[in-house]
Formats: C-alpha cells, structure tokens, sequence
C-alpha cells in the first residue's frame, strides 16, 4: 500500500477517535446545571447530545475500516480507543450525577425547621400537600412521589 494511502488512513484513524471523543466531552463539559450557561452553547450541546449516538456508531466503523485497511496492530488498537470513546456516547452522565429520592419521607409542618431564606416548592392536590425544599432539590434533583394516589415527579 502506498504512503499516501497510509496517511489518508491513519488521518481517518485519528479524525473518527477525535470526533468520538468530542461528541462526550462537548456536552459532558458544558451541559451543567450547577455553572452558568449560555443560550448559544447550551443549545449546540444539547444538539451535539442528541446525534452524539449517531456520529459515535459512524466514527467507530470508520476507525474499523481504515484499521483493516492498515492491516497494523496500531491501527486497531486506535480503533479500539474509537470504540471506547464511542462507547461513552451511551452512558447518561446526567443519571450518575443526580441521586433521585423514590422514597421521601416526611414531616409535619409545625415540626420543620427552616430558615427565612430557605425556598419551597409546593404541591397541592386533591386536599393533599407536599413541601420540596430547594436546598434538597438541587443536589437530589428528582423526587418520585405520590400525592392523593397520583404518581408527582418534583424537580428542580
């Protein structure tokens, strides 16, 4: 096989493991509810999260072509480090940063204590309610509940 043809191939390697990557880490850096995002950025995240699938599928059977094309046990194992990071692409990070409650527990009103400047967010139905506080929320982010028999999903 020619140089050039070698180099084409070892640039695909490179470019489909690049791509890979980027796809998990673009989102993963900046799709974070604790830091301060922009519109622009957030939405080509959230764009880039929603192909990231897609674009990792394609970049690992790049890298499986040109490494069989090279014919090199470096060239595969370049392809299994595509494959790796293509791999992340199906993990949801978001699941491993949150820890929902599925079972809360309560008190009642009277016996809470709370600070002037501590926020709620409430619920109320069919003669039933439910206080969140916030504090709680933003670190849990999910509260499967039930209010009144109907299954409630309190987020923040």
């Amino acid at each position: 096989m020619s140089l050039r043809k070698n180099i084409w191939l070892w640039a695909l390697l490179l470019v489909s493991g690049c791509v890979a990557l980027s796809s998990f880490l673009i989102p993963f850096q900046v799709i974070q509810p604790s830091k301060i995002q922009e519109e622009p950025t957030l939405l080509y995240s959230l764009l880039l999260k929603q192909w990231a699938p897609t674009i990792a599928i394609l970049s690992a059977i790049l890298s499986l072509w040109a490494a069989r094309r090279l014919g090199r046990w470096a060239g595969y194992l370049c392809s299994l480090a595509t494959i790796i990071f293509a791999g992340l692409n199906f993990i949801n990070h978001f699941e491993l940063m949150y820890h929902p409650i599925d079972k809360p527990q309560y008190i009642g009103a009277s016996e809470a204590r709370l600070d002037d400047e501590d926020m709620l967010l409430t619920v109320k139905l069919g003669g039933e309610s439910r206080a969140y506080p916030v504090r709680t929320l933003a670190y849990h982010h999910l509260v499967n509940d039930q209010l009144s028999g109907v299954p409630i999903v309190a987020t923040y």
